[in-house]
């Protein structure tokens, strides 16, 4: 039984991020393709004699019984009906509150990390139970890649692989709360037609035309509010971007570019203007898996 793992927790992106109507349990009806990037936090995770402990150099990032990766602990402890304790330990990378998964991925990240440590058996499907349980977010990251996410995003199904290597991502430096950007969002109900766009996209043109069809119905809520991000998207189209959206609930604008060196003039311009900025590319779901354990 190893004493302690490391894993990796990587961020992502929605290329589309479709909002159909309100649910009853008071979510949304979601159509979204999820896409895990190479930026990642590190979790390391010790086990211990005690309780669940939770560390991060964040300062953000609640390092209590509200934490995700705290609750990840707790509710596979009592999936499991057993009594363990481990410290886990969290280098954050990803921006906290910007529309790229960081919690969910942490929780995500937690629970495969948890399950090898305390040598727990559970099939895939009580995993991803446990991970819907957490966050809508937080089932895609147990398998990572490009995903079709329906219901309120937690139904998560393989697609074909997207790959795309110039990818820049950036943030103005606030949060959006994810609840106030729905409620604020004024369209909740799309026809059939528009609601299968993306989809229909894969069938005639392949998946590698998404990026530049991509949308994100939450933009224009989010955006009348925020302003700033709107700026972002517009200099990212101005420094050579052949599409800039925002991903997820926002902050965090992306950008896709066609070239390494206007992907780094980019990045360096943006950060020149105060901005946090980061060059990424796509992982595909085979280098998912073969490098979230180190």
């Amino acid at each position: 039984m190893p004493s302690s793992i490391h894993i990796r927790s990587y961020a992502k992106i929605n290329w589309t991020l479709e909002v159909l109507s309100r649910r009853e349990d008071g979510y949304h009806e979601l159509r979204t393709i999820y896409q895990t990037v190479s930026l990642y936090d590190e979790l390391r995770i010790t086990a211990t004699d005690g309780s669940i402990e939770i560390v991060c150099n964040d300062p953000r990032v609640p390092c209590d019984e509200t934490n995700l990766a705290f609750k990840a602990a707790a509710q596979l402890l009592q999936a499991a009906g057993i009594s363990k304790g481990a410290r886990i330990e969290t280098e954050k990378r990803i921006p906290v509150a910007a529309g790229l998964g960081g919690g969910s991925s942490n929780a995500a990240a937690a629970l495969l990390a948890l399950v090898k440590l305390w040598e727990i058996e559970i099939d895939e499907r009580e995993l991803a139970g446990i991970a819907a349980a957490l966050g809508s977010d937080v089932p895609f990251f147990l398998i990572g890649g490009t995903a079709l996410g329906v219901g309120r995003g937690e139904e998560v199904s393989s697609i074909e692989q997207l790959h795309c290597e110039q990818l820049l991502l950036v943030n103005p430096g606030f949060a959006v709360s994810t609840r106030e950007a729905y409620e604020k969002l004024s369209r909740l109900t799309r026809s059939e037609a528009a609601f299968n766009i993306p989809l229909a996209l894969l069938a005639a043109k392949g998946i590698s035309g998404l990026p530049l069809v991509a949308r994100n119905d939450l933009e224009d809520a989010v955006l009348a509010d925020h302003p700033e991000i709107a700026e972002v998207k517009r200099r990212l189209s101005s420094l050579g971007a052949i599409h800039a959206q925002m991903s997820g609930s926002g902050a965090t604008v992306f950008g896709v570019f066609d070239n390494t060196q206007m992907t780094e003039l980019a990045e360096a311009e943006m950060r020149s203007l105060g901005y946090w900025a980061q060059r990424v590319r796509t992982i595909d779901r085979q280098e998912y898996q073969a490098t979230i354990l180190r």
